[in-house]
């Protein structure tokens, strides 16, 4: 398979002759047997005249440009990886070949010339050390054959050149190398995983996984068709009683149930090929994607334990490498690429969650999805897990992308539910409770998220509900710290997903922040005959932003600084002024002092000011606002 096998010694091993149906029946096991008929697989059995015998426990001797399949028994393939807090290199476990299993390809002439070209004293490096050996209770039985030999084969078999010369002659780590988390991975690694690969067959129409089966292998198309189907909504297991609308407070939208169900199951089923998926429609079985030559699917499967979101079967007769879960995990120890495959997945998911229109990442920049990307965690959480509880402290907000949650807040002896509804409705019945009871605040799945007030308040603000996993789930999180790094330099997005999370709550300071808001805010303050005030505001606001430069820490005053004051200050603040704000007679002398005077000009000459008018805004206009159809339809829109 394109892996060198060195041995350090021989085993006890004999040749031994057998019969061609014999060779037949050992043969239906192997990836060639799917592309032959009742005669050929006669031809193809007389390929093979020579077996190798050995007993348990005994290495393996192989020669490298011939081919084996083992016909009985198992054998193991080991290499020697770095013992974690020693300088000792200790012998590993990779994995078991089986019955059908190819052992042993045999190396192309440009592998071959490909070898030729390193230097003798970097051969070592090139190629991983792997030891073959027999393991179990029986003797090891192989069937051997030369390449000559499956050269004529083939070509009075021209039909068949394409799949056995891909099965037979394919440089493995060359295709490894194409999947985008191995990429930068050292050849010597590589070619330890490709002794790690299995070649699967397949029939046309056979399946190669069912939908919500357990999940164990990748898969890289070598030839063939395979396609990507999915049942019917109603189907999907992990979105039976998740209810989209019932935790308005924890998930910021609400949408149509369809749309609901069509955005969360393209969401779960992104997670087993990162081909762009079509419309889903109404059908018992829908194909969503299709794989050819090159592309894989399954990956997740390497990392999380889930069951096939999905299911893939053949649209022709195709052939497959794998890798299987456990082998995998054995080649970590010598190749520690974990994190690399997790950014891979990460990226799809935060693709798909934007494409899909997720709220929390809708109208986010291109160039801050990478960013945030890299800022997200994976959490794999087990059924009937909290994620987190009442009462502890929000540090993390969460998006669903696989299983779902059940959010609950517990209600405290003597308070009331009523109360609690009149915080957010403005109607509510007292009653009593003796004991503590729990409020069933709805369930949560795939393209929802939670926790997201942990991103919008003060420090140390306290969890009000706890949310459960209800099976096996995947989120992705994000801490406040990790969000502010990545939304902090762009304060419209960040203002953007500020009026989302607090929507029918959001302060008069989130919609200030937003150029949307004060656009609204504007237009309703004008018809109030207010229009002045949010003017002012924004004046001293970019006053304050674009009169000085702070260079090396030293507040440098553009010249201009003391025209653009005194124009605020003649326009709305001065006795006469054409669009006079109501601010207090001593604090309008302090600002004449300063700007006419000799007090000088800083950065912070408005504050005071701007604040005066700010609370006046929020006292006086912006509880009227908030019921104005400008609020309702310009900044709900923006919120939804």
């Amino acid at each position: 398979m394109g892996a060198s096998v060195s041995v350090s010694k021989l085993c006890n091993s004999d040749k031994t002759s057998i019969s061609n149906d014999r060779k037949i029946r050992y043969l239906e096991h192997t990836p060639f047997f799917q592309y032959l008929n009742e005669e050929s697989i006669k031809e193809f059995a007389q390929c093979f005249p020579t077996t190798l015998r050995s007993r348990p426990g005994t290495n393996i001797s192989l020669d490298s440009q011939r081919i084996y399949i083992v016909a009985e028994g198992e054998v193991d393939l080991s290499t020697s990886y770095p013992e974690e807090g020693t300088k000792v290199e200790a012998r590993g476990y990779l994995c078991r070949k089986r019955q059908g299993d190819i052992v042993n390809v045999h190396q192309t002439k440009q592998d071959v010339k490909r070898r030729m070209t390193v230097k003798s004293n970097k051969v070592r490096d090139f190629a991983e050390e792997i030891t073959i050996s027999g393991c179990g209770d029986s003797d090891v039985l192989l069937l051997s054959s030369d390449m000559d030999a499956l050269d004529t084969f083939i070509k009075s078999h021209p039909d068949l050149s394409k799949p056995f010369e891909t099965i037979s002659t394919t440089q493995i780590e060359d295709l490894l190398q194409t999947m985008i988390f191995l990429k930068g991975v050292p050849k010597s690694k590589l070619n330890v995983l490709a002794a790690m690969c299995r070649y699967e067959a397949f029939d046309s129409g056979q399946v190669v996984f069912e939908e919500n089966s357990q999940a164990k292998k990748l898969y890289l198309v070598l030839s063939g068709l395979a396609q990507v189907v999915a049942k019917d909504l109603p189907s999907v297991p992990s979105l039976r009683g998740v209810r989209p609308n019932t935790a308005s407070s924890t998930s910021s939208r609400s949408l149509p149930t369809s749309t609901f169900l069509e955005q969360s199951v393209a969401l779960q089923r992104s997670l087993e090929c990162s081909c762009d998926c079509t419309s889903l429609v109404e059908s018992d079985e829908v194909a969503i994607a299709e794989l050819t030559n090159g592309q894989y699917f399954g990956e997740t499967a390497l990392v999380f334990n889930i069951d096939r979101t999905c299911s893939v079967k053949t649209a022709e007769k195709s052939l497959f490498l794998t890798v299987h879960k456990t082998d995998f995990e054995n080649f970590l120890k010598i190749c520690p690429i974990e994190e690399s495959l997790k950014a891979v997945i990460k990226q799809r998911m935060v693709s798909k969650l934007s494409s899909l229109g997720i709220p929390f990442l809708n109208g986010i920049p291109e160039d801050m999805i990478s960013s945030l990307t890299s800022s997200v965690a994976i959490n794999e959480v087990p059924s009937n897990h909290a994620v987190f509880c009442q009462g502890d402290v929000g540090d993390n907000f969460y998006i669903i992308v696989h299983g779902s949650v059940k959010v609950a807040s517990k209600i405290e002896a003597d308070t009331t539910i009523g109360d609690r509804i009149a915080n957010e409705e403005g109607d509510g019945i007292k009653v009593a409770r003796d004991m503590p009871t729990e409020n069933n605040i709805g369930t949560l799945g795939p393209g929802q998220y939670f926790g997201e007030m942990a991103l919008v308040n003060s420090d140390n603000a306290l969890r009000t509900a706890t949310v459960t996993s209800t099976q096996k789930s995947i989120l992705l999180s994000i801490d406040k710290e990790s969000f502010q790094t990545v939304f902090g330099s762009n304060r419209q997005v960040l203002a953007e997903f500020e009026l989302r999370v607090m929507k029918g709550s959001a302060q008069l300071s989130h919609i200030l922040a937003h150029s949307l808001g004060i656009a609204s805010f504007r237009n309703f303050l004008e018809k109030e005959h207010a229009g002045e005030n949010i003017d002012f505001w924004v004046a001293v606001n970019d006053f304050g932003n674009a009169m000085f430069d702070d260079a090396d820490g030293v507040v440098m005053i553009h010249s201009d600084s003391l025209e653009k004051a005194k124009r605020i200050f003649v326009t709305f603040c001065a006795e006469y002024a054409d669009r006079q704000v109501n601010l207090p007679h001593k604090m309008v002398a302090e600002l004449d002092a300063k700007i006419n005077g000799d007090g000088g000009i800083t950065p912070d000459l408005f504050n005071a000011s701007q604040q005066e008018i700010y609370k006046l805004m929020e006292k006086d206009k912006f509880a009227r606002y908030k019921n104005s159809d400008d609020f309702k339809v310009s900044c709900l829109s923006l919120m939804s």
